[in-house]
Parts: C-alpha cells; structure tokens; sequence
C-alpha cells in the first residue's frame, strides 16, 4: 500500500515536469517529431548517461546544446580585462595626474598636489566663434548631459590659461570622485605627442599600456561610455587626423563616446561647428588670483604681501590674469625675498634664470651652454629675439636655418617658451607664438639693448619699460634718449619707469627728455610724478564735453590752485578731439566754454598755461597754426552749426597729416577773451619749405 501510494504520486509529479517541459519545447521545431509521436510517449524511455532513475515518460532529446559554458567563460574573461584596464588607468590617473608641475623649476619635489592647489577656472559658456555668452559654468555642468549618444566638447582659452590642468584634472577626478563615474573608461591624450600615430592608434595604445589586453584582443567598445580628452588641437601639425578621428573614426569604436578637445580659439575654425557644445576659459578674476596665492602660502605673511603687490602694481595685476604665470609668481617669490626683486625686469631676469636652468637639470646638459651676464644661453635667446624682431614672428624655418646646432636649437624648443600657432598646409611651415607676450616683450628689450640697431621708436611700453631696467647702472646713451624725442608718456607709465631706472642720474635725463601728457582722471599720479622730479613742460588734455568737466571741475582746479608745482613750469592745454583726422571742420563752441570757465577759475602764480592746440584720438598732438577771420562756409556745415543773428565765427587752424588745415569754429567773442591764454605756432616759409615752429 504504501509503495503504490508513492509511486502514485510519482508519476503525478512527473506528469506535471512533462507539462512544464511541453510549454518550454512547443515553439521549438526541432522537438516537433518528439511532440507528435504519441507511441514514444507512452512507455518509460532511459535516458543515456544518466546517474538517476527515472519512472515515467520521459523524453531524449538529440539536439545539439549551445557551449553556455565556453560562452560564460569568454564574458567573464572579458569583464575582468575591462575592469582591470578601467583600475589601471585610475590608478595612473589619481598617481601621475595628481600633481601640478613647476613651469621654473625640475624634479617631483616641487610640484603642486592637485587636489589642494586646483582653483576653480572661470569657464563660460561660448558661441560658434567661440566668443563668451555669459553664462558660467563648472565641471559638473559641463558634463551634466546624460544622453548616451556622440558627444563633442570644445574648451577653449589662451597659453597659460589652464586647459592642459583642466584636462588632467578631469582625468583626476574620474579616476577619483563619483560625477564622471558614468564614463566607462576615460582616456586622456596629449596632441603634440601624438607624433606619426593615429588618434585612434593612440587611444588603443593608451589603453593597452595600462592593462593586460593582448594587442590582438579587442575589447567591446561599442558597448561602453568612453570619455576621449585630446589636448592642445592647436599644437598639432596634422590637424586632419584629428578632425578624421572626431568625425568618422570615433563612431566606429563607440556609439557612446564623449570627445573634449582644448584649443587656443584662433585655431578652431575647422572644428568647431563639430562641436555640440562650446566653453572658453577666461582670465582669474581678483577673487581666483587671491584664492590662488593663499593656496600656495604657508607663510601667510607672503601670501598678503603678493596679494597686495597684484592688487597694487598694473603690471602685476595683468600678468595674474594668466593662470601659468600666476603660478610662476608664486613659486618665485616663495623662494625668493620679494624685496630682492625691485622691478619687472629683475622679475624676468629672474624667470629666465630659472627656466634657463630647469632645460639644463632636465636634460642633464650642464655646462654645455654659455651662461651669459644674467643666465644661461643668452646667446641663443638673443638670436631668438632678433630672429623675431626680423621677422616678425618665429617659423619652423627660421628657427632650422638660426640654430642649425641640434642642441641649440633643442634648447630654444625645450624651454617651453614658444608654442604653435599655426601650420601651412601649402609650404609646410610652422609658426609659433610665445607663451605669454612679456616674454616676447623682454627678449625684444635684452636684444635692443644688446645691439641698438634694433630699437624702434614705435616699441611698446613695456619693451621700453625692460629697456630701462636692463640699463642698470650703465648711462642712457644720447642715441638712446634722442629716439624718445617722438614719444609721448602718462604719468603711470613715468611712475612705472622711475621703478625699473636705477641711476639716478639716467631717470633725471629721461625726465628732461621726456613729453608727459595727463587727463582730468590722473590728477593725483601727476601729482606723484611732480614729487619725484621738477618738471619744465607738462601736457594737459582737457575733456572735450561740458559734463566731463563739470564733473571733475572742483579737482581740477584744487589741483591747479592748491599744488606747489616747480618754479617756471609750463603747463600746454590741449582739447581732447575724439573725431577722425579726415573730419577736416569742428565745432568747438561748446568746449571753449568750458576752458573760459576753467581761465576764470584758475590762479597761476609759479607757473603758466596756455591752451595752444588740440589731441586727437590716434595719439597726436596738433598746435594751432593760424586763425581764420574770413569763413567762407559751405551750405553743410552752416546747416550743421547753429549760429546766432549775432554770432560771428571764426577758425582756430592746425595742420593735418595731409599737409592741410583742420578748422575748429569758435565765435569771435570766445576768442577775444582767450586771446591772452593761447599760443599760435605759424608756418615759417623757407626756401619754399614749411617748417613748422
């Protein structure tokens, strides 16, 4: 009883297995003959190879079965390589990628740990040209698009202005935070290194290097979220590859891959209407250039002393706005007493100094260079600097054919001071750009001062003001001062030459030499300027508009009324003319009136002022050379000038670059009382020559 019991209920249980194998097995046909054969199913069938005793129908299957194993195997195996290249590249990441490098100096043990010292760049949202629209962004939100699709990013920015700190740290922070964890690998790639390789040579070749993965062996990327960073677009030669990679290349390896590529926006015209989305980086703010130099400081003391010497100095103040040369501030003067460098030409005699050195101790050249007056290689920057004063700027095949030695010219390229700026795909020429332009501006100076055949009197202020201080104590030459005759100098920059002049007697000689122009709004750097030397002439430039003057009226006159000036001074009052040279008729009525009202105000008593002509807006001064009674105006320019029943005009003239008369209209009346106040300078005729008095 009890065995036929369980057999019963054995085969009931049986029975039901049958039915649950008839659903599995009813859609396949290679079980139709098994299903319609109702003779194989009424009687027990063994079943070979098998270890277990089975009572009831059963059903022999001869198919052949899928190798689930071999296949489970393979994934696995797989899934173990990707994880293992994904750790390898973090690892490399969060270990190479973790520190800021010196830019002045060699060696592990002066770099910046990244985490700690990375200040938030300011980044904007940009257009097609690459031009800011405002809007600010982060990290975050540059990669906030959780779209798994194609993805292309453009950052933009100018040397020095952090891109290449921005890719590593975005390499950084995948391999160590969680809002890029997304991203199934990540791999950065640096253009300039790319050398005869592919990019997609080289993004396999990244991976490989940092995983166990056989060269043969693929893994399967269509399936992962790539994120591809390719710094410095703008430094490559071969842009083609490049633009290949992003439009066509890319897509065969995967569907999902987001692209970042870095460039100096003048070279992105043949990327950027690929890119789906576009940043640019802009300059530290004063609030990042404080953050950044109290990240660098231990010593707060230094901290605040920097600080207020950027905020401070316009020199310094420009220059911060550059991350890389902020940077470079930091480390100098955290090694350096910041009283030992007086002027910026000390500052870039120091700077190359230390670059200079830092080739050297890289590629362990030490003594193979000549080390001139103030560092090593003078020689060859020099060179360098007449190449691009000659020129104009630096090509592949100017450098080749200036410095043919291989070391020499390995050492003008290792300095890191020159950087692509474009490729001519017709004559294979590469042209470069300087890092930053004061380095151009100094090398500009060292070699005019070396060989004063290249000086011009069209150089910038801050080539002259590295002019000045690489005099040192040796005397201004009379060639050197005749050549300033022609310039015309504010107060600032008067103030910024007597730091970087270190013989008294040079700064007396360039003052004597020297024309000085001021406006209303630099009243107390004149004031400055007049405590550090008794000037003979001084140029005032009075605000063409009636409420320019009445706004700063009261300090105007207190500052003519109430200043002890030296004895004998002249002050020459010009009128600020904001209009083109070829606008040869001006009304000047209402800013007559305004110079009455400042005549009737004023009381010389150890100096005088005249008003003698007029400053135009290309930085030129034209006296007045005539007064003309008789106006013989044409029909548009009485119907311009609204004139009085009354009202007689007449034309205070100056002479123009075209060798013909600009005329300014003032009535009769205005030019009777400013009679006494003004300075007419004729045209003397000589020889049938003008000669201009």
């Amino acid at each position: 009883m009890v065995l036929s019991r369980f057999l019963t209920e054995l085969i009931e249980a049986n029975d039901k297995m049958l039915q649950h194998v008839d659903k599995i097995l009813e859609h396949a046909d290679i079980c139709q003959e098994v299903l319609n054969a109702e003779k194989g199913n009424q009687y027990p069938v063994t079943l070979k190879k098998c270890r277990d005793v089975h009572i009831g129908t059963k059903i022999e299957i001869h198919s052949e079965q899928p190798q689930t194993s071999y296949l489970k195997e393979e994934d696995e195996e797989k899934n173990e390589k990707y994880v293992n290249c994904s750790q390898k590249l973090k690892n490399k990441y969060k270990t190479y990628f973790a520190y800021m490098r010196s830019f002045l100096w060699e060696g592990k043990r002066n770099d910046f740990p990244l985490k700690d010292y990375f200040v938030d760049l300011t980044i904007q949202k940009a257009d097609l040209f690459g031009k800011e629209r405002g809007d600010k962004v982060n990290l975050n939100e540059i990669f906030s698009n959780q779209d798994d699709e194609h993805q292309t990013i453009l950052v933009t920015g100018d040397p020095g202005y952090g891109k290449t700190t921005l890719c590593r740290k975005i390499a950084y922070d995948w391999a160590s935070t969680d809002y890029l964890q997304r991203f199934d690998l990540t791999v950065c790639i640096i253009l300039r290194e790319l050398g005869d390789r592919s990019v997609n040579e080289a993004l396999i070749d990244n991976l490989h290097e940092n995983s166990s993965i056989d060269k043969d062996w693929k893994l399967p990327f269509t399936q992962l979220n790539i994120l591809v960073i390719l710094d410095g677009f703008d430094e490559v030669v071969e842009k083609n590859k490049i633009i290949k990679f992003i439009r066509e290349e890319s897509f065969d390896i995967s569907r999902r891959m987001t692209i970042v590529v870095t460039s100096r926006p003048q070279a992105t015209e043949e990327i950027r209407e690929d890119m789906k989305m576009r940043f640019s980086i802009e300059g530290f703010s004063p609030e990042h250039q404080k953050k950044c130099i109290q990240l660098m400081y231990r010593d707060e003391s230094k901290a605040i002393r920097l600080v207020e010497k950027v905020e401070e100095d316009e020199f310094y103040k420009e220059i911060a706005e550059c991350p890389l040369m902020l940077h470079m501030l930091c480390c100098l003067f955290n090694n350096t007493e910041m009283e030992e460098i007086r002027s910026i030409t000390d500052l870039y005699i120091r700077m190359f100094t230390l670059i200079t050195e830092r080739y050297v101790r890289k590629t362990d050249q030490n003594g193979k260079f000549e080390r001139g007056k103030h560092f090593i290689g003078e020689n060859l920057l020099l060179r360098l600097g007449t190449l691009d004063l000659k020129l104009n700027s630096v090509t592949s095949e100017a450098l080749i054919k200036s410095f043919p030695n291989e070391d020499e010219y390995n050492f003008i390229i290792g300095l890191d001071i020159l950087a692509v700026n474009s490729f001519s795909q017709y004559d294979k020429i590469i042209r470069y750009h300087f890092l930053h332009s004061t380095f151009r501006e100094f090398l500009v100076a060292f070699t005019a001062y070396n060989d004063f055949s290249y000086f011009s009197t069209s150089i910038t202020d801050n080539v002259l003001l590295f002019l000045l201080g690489l005099f040192g104590s040796d005397k201004f030459s009379k060639r050197f001062l005749r050549n300033l005759k022609e310039r015309v100098f504010t107060p600032n920059f008067m103030l910024r030459a007597h730091k970087e002049i270190k013989l008294k007697e040079n700064w007396e000689e360039f003052c004597s030499n020297s024309k000085v122009k001021f406006y209303d709004i630099e009243l107390n750097e004149m004031k400055q300027l007049l405590n550090l030397y008794a000037f003979k002439q001084l140029f005032f430039c009075f605000s063409e508009t009636e409420f320019d003057y009445e706004n700063n009226k009261n300090e105007i006159l207190q500052f003519f009324n109430d200043f002890s000036f030296p004895n004998g001074l002249k002050f020459y009052l010009f009128l600020i003319n904001l209009t083109t040279d070829w606008d040869y008729s001006h009304d000047i009525r209402e800013s007559v009136s305004c110079i009455i009202d400042f005549f009737r105000n004023v009381r010389p008593i150890d100096y005088e002022i005249y008003f003698i002509g007029i400053y135009n807006f290309i930085d030129v001064f034209h006296c007045f050379r005539n007064v003309n009674y008789s106006l013989n105006l044409t029909g548009d320019i009485l119907e311009e000038l609204s004139i009085g029943e009354d009202e007689e005009l007449i034309a205070l003239q100056t002479l123009n670059s075209e060798r013909t008369f600009n005329s300014y209209f003032l009535s009769l009346e205005q030019y009777k009382t400013l009679r006494d106040r003004m300075k007419i300078y004729p045209i003397r005729v000589k020889k049938s020559k003008c000669v201009i008095i």
